[in-house]
């Protein structure tokens, strides 16, 4: 028992941390778009921190609960409906057999997610359940059912508050990456000290600068990319490589983002600005 899918939303699927196992054969770590945000919703029900929880992108899931459990719903700002009351986000919620839950709308950042208590069962590839579309059937869809054990006992959670002022930043701390050192002083110091903005091409797989910056660089032999590296294409483009990129990519590496650079651009949406905050690494 658990829950069904009444309507899917934009891009509505199951993730977790993702996984490692499969890089090797050339498959992404996948998992969840923003961790800090994944990990609070866990943490609020005092779930394991690797507990599969829902990621949705900004509206229109709607969901039909069919037996009772103790949820989270984690989200910068948002319009949530339980039943016919809208509730708040990023605290426990009880809800029963026949309950109906609808994301309305996100008000502030892009992806939101849902946790269950205990988590959410489904199948497991390669130690992950996080969706990939070579390795399970879809993104959640409409009719789609989702597996819980139901929980009607103590909440066993903790009354923890969202830290928003991770995200009420606009500078992106980054190191250098591979083929920084190939980039004249002219490009390293604008890609420093310059205002970049999303673009609208934005996905679980990569996001795109809109600006672009000119440059005589080649293509490189393959090599390793991770998600956070920025990607500096013969065109001048710049493509920040985010949870489901590939493992291996032809095209010279010049910057990696942290890990909460990567969590906090993904709740940007296109048109935000941003800057880049080089690390630097005493060897």
């Amino acid at each position: 028992m658990g829950l069904k899918i009444i309507y899917p939303g934009l891009y509505s699927t199951i993730q977790d941390q993702g996984r490692t196992e499969g890089m090797p054969q050339g498959i992404p770590i996948s998992g969840a778009m923003d961790l800090n945000l994944y990990k609070f919703a866990n943490s609020v029900l005092n779930n394991s921190e690797q507990s599969a929880c829902i990621e949705f992108y900004q509206q229109g899931l709607k969901i039909h609960f069919e037996a009772p459990t103790f949820i989270c719903v984690a989200a910068l700002g948002a319009e949530i409906i339980l039943n016919e009351t809208q509730v708040e986000p990023n605290c426990i919620l009880k809800v029963t057999a026949g309950d109906q839950l609808s994301i309305k709308e996100l008000k502030t950042g892009s992806w939101g997610y849902i946790a269950v208590k205990d988590g959410f069962d489904s199948a497991s590839f390669l130690g992950s359940q996080s969706f990939y579309k070579a390795l399970t059937a879809h993104q959640l869809q409409k009719e789609d059912k989702v597996d819980f054990k139901p929980y009607d006992g103590e909440t066993g959670g903790e009354s923890t508050q969202l830290d928003l002022t991770y995200y009420e930043t606009s500078v992106l701390e980054v190191f250098r990456g591979p083929e920084y050192h190939k980039l004249s002083q002219t490009l390293k110091y604008q890609l420093i000290h310059a205002e970049f903005s999303v673009s609208t091409s934005q996905n679980r797989m990569a996001y795109q600068i809109q600006e672009r910056l000119e440059n005589e660089l080649d293509e490189i032999v393959t090599g390793p990319v991770l998600p956070g590296t920025v990607q500096y294409t013969p065109g001048g483009k710049m493509i920040i490589l985010m949870r489901d990129a590939q493992v291996t990519g032809g095209y010279p590496r010049i910057l990696q983002l942290s890990e909460k650079a990567i969590n906090i651009l993904s709740q940007l949406r296109a048109k935000s600005k941003f800057t880049f905050n080089l690390i630097e690494i005493n060897s």
